[in-house]
């Protein structure tokens, strides 16, 4: 497989069908040079010495061949929204030996580092943003001010409106026909009632379809819901299974000098710990962002895709990672790109237990628990997928919206008789209720998209990111469970707090005076 990559003699894609690309593979196409092992500039080869060159991202807008592809950069807006165009091919990679510029990678390790407690600081702050100082009339003028903003509101009925202007336009001019003839319609509820029959069965079907259309609508909140768990309870038994070594004081003198003799290995193994807790979390971010794109991108069909809708799914990528996503696309009718993402972070974490990261002592635990999480995320991703790319056959919603034209264009002749001027009245009432659920059931026909009623997954990746970001963080917090006094009975440490309360907040408060020692004790 090297070989065919580095070696290859024949392009990836035929010259002749090169110039039946769409202009967005342009950029794709100048990188196929590399598959023969030869760099597109002379500059490259250098800068593909360095596993890692300097802190700031790159910039990944320069000429082929030459950005920095030694770490991952966040996606624009542009090339976030691009994701819903597959390119169709791969382009050729070369390989490189390994480097060992430790000094590099620990500065990005540190600026990761910094990264992430800016992450947990940022949550923190959220969490204690001034709640206990509100005052009562704040919080009363909040929640009055969410009742009025969640409740009037036209929500579907702004959807439908020009609708409801054309019904009743219609209504007065069959009002205006009416008193033109004295109230005399012979289609008049006065003389025949049959109508009714029918518009109680279309009634009847329409409730069906908006039934129908709201468990499609659970099973999407499900199947997210799945995907979530399934990722965060993989993070956090990586996380919280992470070895910590601590130093016996029982050593003796041949155990301490080997532990100095070795102190860079264990500096760099440390160092592979820290920059693997990274990587988990963006290969975790990675892998929902593919799967909710796919997902979301269900609803586009023939629309354009703005770069503000997709710039709330962020992730970061490396160059290659990119390439290879943008093979194919789930709208072409194929998962290569989720179960691509996937593996990445299976075979990160394998990687990781291989070498000792976790405290299974070689047991490969780690490893078969998160393939097993693994598993039920693409198990309820393909629940997800199924719920998305599926849909009732146009003809039968066709002739649900033409029976309901046909019965709201008939109506108003039968009560104007009876109505007269206010026949506009009940013509409004039938078109937001029969239009509405029509509107209503089409919206939840697929859960997944970019409108405001839709299931919004760029939260759930955020809410995702924070967990992940908080198990990596306070993942020794997984030690710290039970009483002192049987800690010190099976041997373990005691624990005491030691501060009187958190930062923003009194929560703590109470323990001031029992953490003060007693005495006798």
């Amino acid at each position: 497989l090297k070989s065919w990559l580095v070696r290859a003699e024949t392009p990836l894609v035929h010259p002749p069908l090169l110039a039946q690309m769409p202009p967005s593979r342009g950029g794709y196409e100048s990188l196929k040079g590399v598959g023969i092992g030869v760099p597109v500039h002379e500059s490259s080869s250098s800068r593909m010495s360095s596993v890692f060159r300097g802190s700031s991202p790159p910039n990944h807008a320069g000429e082929p061949g030459g950005p920095e592809q030694s770490w991952s950069y966040h996606l624009s807006s542009h090339e976030l929204k691009e994701l819903y165009n597959p390119r169709g091919h791969m382009p050729h990679i070369t390989f490189a030996q390994a480097s060992s510029t430790y000094a590099d990678a620990t500065r990005r390790v540190e600026l990761l580092d910094v990264d992430l407690q800016e992450r947990v600081q940022g949550i923190c702050d959220r969490l204690c943003s001034g709640d206990a100082a509100s005052s009562a009339i704040a919080r009363c003028a909040s929640a009055v001010s969410y009742a009025v903003r969640r409740h009037l509101k036209l929500g579907i009925i702004g959807e439908i409106l020009p609708h409801i202007s054309f019904y009743v336009l219609y209504s007065l001019g069959v009002t205006y026909y009416a008193e033109q003839h004295d109230w005399e319609v012979m289609w008049t509820a006065t003389k025949q009632d049959a109508i009714y029959y029918p518009a109680v069965v279309l009634a009847f079907l329409l409730c069906f379809r908006a039934s129908g259309c709201m468990e499609r609508y659970n099973d999407g909140l499900r199947t997210v819901f799945e995907m979530e768990k399934s990722l965060r309870e993989a993070a956090f038994e990586v996380m919280t299974r992470l070895s910590v070594e601590t130093v016996n004081a029982n050593q003796d003198d041949s155990a301490v000098t080997m532990q100095s003799l070795d102190r860079n290995g264990h500096e760099l193994f440390e160092l592979k710990k820290r920059y693997f807790k990274h990587e988990f979390r963006r290969t975790a971010r990675l892998l929902f962002a593919c799967a909710a794109r796919d997902l979301n991108d269900s609803a586009l069909e023939d629309t354009e895709l703005g770069e503000d809708e997709a710039a709330a799914l962020q992730c970061a990528m490396t160059k290659v990672e990119h390439a290879a996503v943008l093979v194919t696309h789930s709208a072409c009718g194929h998962a290569f790109r989720v179960y691509l993402a996937s593996s990445w972070l299976l075979k990160l974490v394998k990687g990781a237990d291989e070498d000792g990261f976790f405290d299974d002592e070689g047991a490969m635990e780690v490893h078969r628990v998160v393939e097993s999480r693994l598993l039920n995320f693409k198990h309820s991703w393909l629940e997800a997928r199924q719920v998305a790319y599926s849909s009732m056959p146009p003809t039968v919603t066709h002739i649900l919206w033409l029976l309901t034209t046909v019965m709201s264009l008939f109506m108003p002749w039968e009560w104007v008789s009876i109505c007269r001027w206010s026949t506009w009245f009940p013509s409004v009432l039938l078109t937001v209720s029969f239009y509405g659920i029509l509107q209503i059931a089409n919206s939840m026909e697929n859960p997944f998209g970019f409108d405001p009623d839709d299931i919004q997954l760029a939260e759930v990746a955020e809410h995702l990111d924070e967990e992940v970001c908080l198990s990596m963080h306070y993942a020794m917090l997984d030690e710290f469970g039970g009483e002192n006094l049987y800690r010190s009975l099976m041997g373990s440490t005691m624990l005491f707090l030691d501060e009187a309360g958190l930062p923003g907040s009194e929560g703590l408060a109470f323990l001031a005076n029992t953490l003060s020692p007693r005495p006798g004790l």
